[in-house]
């Protein structure tokens, strides 16, 4: 486990796919199937035929379908400064899309552990692209997807990652997770205004 100190933990605003980190977090499905939010702008930053590539890769590694909380980290295809995608299983679509293809928060707190656990696995050292699993198609909203994302974070961080970057990509999205962040790690690099250091002291409180 590396020492929390040495590890640079950032909040930005905006899309994992325009950033320099290494390694993108894909809030992803059992299939790996690439359609809209992050996915999307995945599928599109990694370059043309990215969705048969992993689903290629998938099936070899898993058969078929993974569970849900399992994780399968590929190449980043085309994108021009990541180097690993880790394609994380928060949705069930392995029966087609029902009901049940929603996920919990203990599924999330399965992701993120395994994902950790995945990263650390890696042939060489990362800065990872985190965004809040089951916050968007999964209706579980920012906060608490967050919250365990940075709970395993500090419980097992690998020695592997030397930077996290949390990214929002609307406005209260963004406010939201530099709000959540922050509780676990203080230090954390969050460019506000005045006005968004309010909002967020505001959201901080209603908490509490």
């Amino acid at each position: 486990m590396a020492p929390m100190g040495d590890l640079r933990i950032t909040v930005v605003r905006g899309s994992l796919t325009d950033g320099k980190e290494t390694l993108l977090v894909n809030a992803s499905n059992t299939n790996v199937a690439l359609g809209t939010g992050v996915s999307g702008a995945i599928r599109r930053a990694c370059g043309e035929g990215y969705q048969e590539h992993i689903e290629a890769l998938l099936h070899a590694s898993h058969g078929g379908p993974m569970d849900p909380g399992n994780v399968l980290i590929t190449d980043a295809g085309e994108h021009p400064t990541a180097r690993w995608v880790a394609h994380v299983a928060v949705m069930d679509y392995r029966r087609g899309f029902t009901g049940q293809s929603f996920p919990t928060l203990e599924v999330i707190r399965r992701c993120c552990t395994n994902l950790w656990k995945a990263v650390a696995e890696l042939p060489e050292d990362v800065t990872v692209a985190m965004v809040g699993l089951g916050a968007g198609t999964g209706q579980l909203g920012v906060r608490k997807p967050t919250e365990i994302a940075c709970e395993t974070l500090l419980a097992r961080a690998p020695a592997r990652v030397t930077g996290v970057t949390f990214y929002g990509f609307t406005l209260p999205e963004f406010l939201a997770m530099v709000a959540t962040v922050t509780r676990f790690f203080p230090a954390a690099d969050c460019a506000l205004s005045a006005e968004e250091r309010e909002l967020v002291a505001s959201m901080r409180r209603e908490v509490s």
